[in-house]
């Protein structure tokens, strides 16, 4: 029921700028920076809200705007509960929380923030709208296909658009965005930041590899018992110490799977994992948000 509230509320949102549309240009027009402004620029990057790896492969393009642009204030919009993969990026100057349940609220809080140019990375309807009716002057967003209709909808929110191709490299393609802003050629590497109470709870530990089992969505979940029988392996043949590690909510789950075999962490949050990822040796997972994590750390995988 909660579920079809919040669709029904986002076509709402999504009706309410087409018809308000004239409005909302006229007072886009307005707030259009001039040629002579000396200010520094202000952008927002609306990446996937809730997706970890979506982020990780996000965060290259903060890197770039930096590096181009010093003065350039970056501002990310993300779900809560990944606000912690952010909180140690030295490109990001601003969080801003997306709160599903006051979405006005959270176009009232963008639009304070005077943005000149928006990146939606991931091309969704709602995140087309909230830049439209922020009054951004400048608006970018990838486009994809297949992709639901509403997204086709609301392309014309958006006055860049970048396309795009399915089993291309992520951040490569969101870098590309960023010739609208004169970024050409960018680095490619994800970054993470590591947080010093991470450092502090992982120095007691002492892992070689790391196995994490579970994905956000379960058809790309191997099989626990699976990654159990090659930690066996893995122990045998190598001597290695591996560690399962996962979120508090799977540490039921690890410990009866493992039975004490393993060791099994699971009181890392996501701004702390960091510090113990860069620890393993090796670290083995299927595509979830933890492996983007070790890959941005350099982590073998």
């Amino acid at each position: 029921m909660k579920r079809a509230y919040y669709e029904l509320r986002r076509v709402v949102f999504v009706m309410g700028a087409v018809i308000l549309s004239p409005f909302i240009y006229f007072f886009i027009s307005y707030r259009k920076p001039r040629a002579s402004d000396d200010k520094p620029i202000r952008i927002l990057i609306i990446p996937h809200l809730t997706r970890i790896g979506d982020l990780m492969c996000a965060t290259p393009v903060f890197r770039a705007i930096k590096e181009e642009y010093p003065d350039a204030q970056v501002a990310v919009l993300v779900a809560g509960r990944l606000e912690g993969l952010l909180r140690n990026n030295r490109s990001v100057d601003e969080i801003i929380i997306y709160r599903h349940f006051d979405l006005w609220g959270t176009i009232k809080k963008i639009r304070s923030g005077n943005f000149d140019w928006s990146f939606s990375l991931s091309g969704t309807s709602i995140s087309s709208v909230i830049s439209f009716l922020s009054l951004i002057p400048s608006r970018t967003k990838i486009t994809r296909r297949p992709r639901p209709f509403s997204e086709f909808l609301t392309d014309w929110t958006a006055n860049y658009h970048t396309r795009y191709e399915y089993h291309t490299y992520l951040p490569r393609r969101y870098l590309d965005m960023l010739k609208f802003i004169g970024i050409e050629s960018p680095r490619e590497e994800k970054e993470l930041g590591i947080s010093p109470e991470g450092e502090r709870k992982a120095k007691i530990h002492s892992f070689d590899v790391g196995i994490s089992v579970s994905a956000g969505n379960k058809i790309k979940e191997w099989g626990d018992f699976k990654f159990l029988e090659l930690a066996r392996k893995i122990k045998e043949k190598y001597s290695a110490r591996v560690v399962f590690i996962g979120s508090k909510n799977e540490e039921e789950r690890l410990r009866k799977l493992v039975g004490g075999e393993f060791a099994v962490v699971c009181d890392f949050n996501l701004e702390e994992i960091s510090s113990m990822l860069k620890r393993l040796k090796l670290f083995i997972a299927v595509d979830t948000g933890l492996i983007h994590m070790a890959h941005a750390l350099k982590v073998p995988l």
